[in-house]
């Protein structure tokens, strides 16, 4: 069998650290030892030439320079044709059974519009939060219902995210898949000690592509509060984007620089390292369609504290996690305080069985291999 991936996002080509739809990659990968499987993102803003096909990191990777055009109805338009175009070349060399878009919009519109003309099933993975849609546009609302009411079946990754879409677009169908995540055993760790001893050690995996989505704006607040009450912790923050820097700030004139440890972007290794040596992990966004970094903490035996942002506190229950009302700093210092208190009655092997019997990412692509087996046997209903 061979399956292409169509990304609505995705790192850039050669990126010294992958960031953007890492996740994309890895479950390509995960996928490989059942099928064959490529890779095609259409939305490159810094492909030097207009296509591209290359061997990226053991991946077979397409990509499509993104137009540049003023007018954002005839770029929709444009982006539509190309990605057509550029399926019908790549099907032609490639020759997918499966076509498995990520997110109804912006590929999947395109990708079902494509397979319902060419014949090739298609299944979506739905990434994306509700609030990322922009339903009240009935051009918007239109493609997604056409991409979920002609895809072969329909995948969120968590169970709000399930129940969300149910509620927006009653007449199509929806199970849950959760993003697979590899084991620490796979990823090893890269051998440094990143905790500070004496302290409370926490950990943030949120990239900063937002300015307040990830809750940063109530969760640094929070360690300055904590912090002034004389309480030793501090936070390790993993992630860069666009402002990072603001937050950088932030931290300096809350007077926590001490505390507040920033790393940027990661390795994987060093990721999986700083989150072992944590005491607990955090979650602190506004709103989340799932949370990787949720999975990957869990994975590694951690406790979480997450608030209520749909997605994330969804993924845990209170054997493992405490939850918190979202946009909070008052919530999340409770939190954490509660989290300090309660850390000796966390079991870090029962946290790691719930994570991977349902986050591990060799059982999701066993759950995906017998999703593309079912749509192929009924392809043609």
């Amino acid at each position: 069998m061979k399956v292409l991936m169509v990304v609505s996002w995705y790192s850039p080509k050669n990126a010294e650290v992958m960031s953007a739809g890492v996740f994309h990659y890895e479950q390509s990968m995960a996928l490989k030892p059942y099928c064959d499987t490529a890779l095609y993102y259409p939305y490159d803003q810094n492909l030097p030439s207009k296509f591209e096909k290359a061997e990226e990191r053991g991946l077979l990777t397409y990509r499509r320079r993104l137009p540049k055009v003023k007018i954002p109805k005839i770029g929709l338009g444009v982006q539509i044709v190309n990605i057509i175009c550029d399926l019908k070349r790549i099907c032609k060399e490639f020759k997918p059974d499966v076509i498995h878009a990520h997110c109804a919009i912006p590929a999947g519109f395109a990708v079902t519009l494509f397979g319902k003309i060419y014949g090739i099933p298609v299944v979506i993975t739905e990434h994306n939060p509700i609030e990322h849609f922009t339903l009240d546009k009935k051009v918007i609302k239109s493609q997604v219902n056409f991409a979920y009411s002609h895809s072969k079946a329909n995948i969120c990754v968590s169970k709000d995210s399930m129940d969300k879409m149910k509620s927006n677009f009653p007449q199509c169908n929806f199970k849950v898949i959760y993003n697979g995540i590899y084991s620490p055993e796979v990823i090893g760790n890269d051998g440094v000690n990143y905790r500070i001893d004496g302290k409370i050690n926490c950990c943030i995996v949120a990239a900063f592509y937002s300015k307040d989505i990830k809750g940063y704006q109530f969760l640094i607040p929070a360690i300055a509060q904590l912090k002034k009450r004389g309480m030793p912790i501090v936070l390790h923050i993993v992630g860069g984007g666009d402002y990072f820097d603001y937050y950088v700030d932030m931290a300096k004139q809350l007077e926590v620089e001490d505390c507040v440890i920033f790393h940027g972007n990661c390795q994987k290794k060093k990721v999986y390292s700083l989150v072992s040596q944590m005491d607990f992990n955090i979650s602190a966004s506004i709103y989340e369609c799932s949370g990787v970094s949720v999975e990957e903490a869990l994975l590694l035996g951690k406790p979480m504290l997450v608030t209520r942002s749909g997605g994330a506190n969804s993924l845990v229950n209170d054997k493992i996690a405490i939850v918190v009302d979202r946009g909070s700093t008052e919530a999340l210092v409770g939190g954490i305080e509660k989290m300090v208190e309660m850390l000796p009655h966390f079991n870090q092997e029962e946290i790691y069985d719930y994570a991977f019997r349902n986050f591990e990412i060799d059982q999701v692509s066993q759950k995906y291999m017998n999703l593309y087996n079912a749509v192929l046997e009924n392809k043609d209903e």
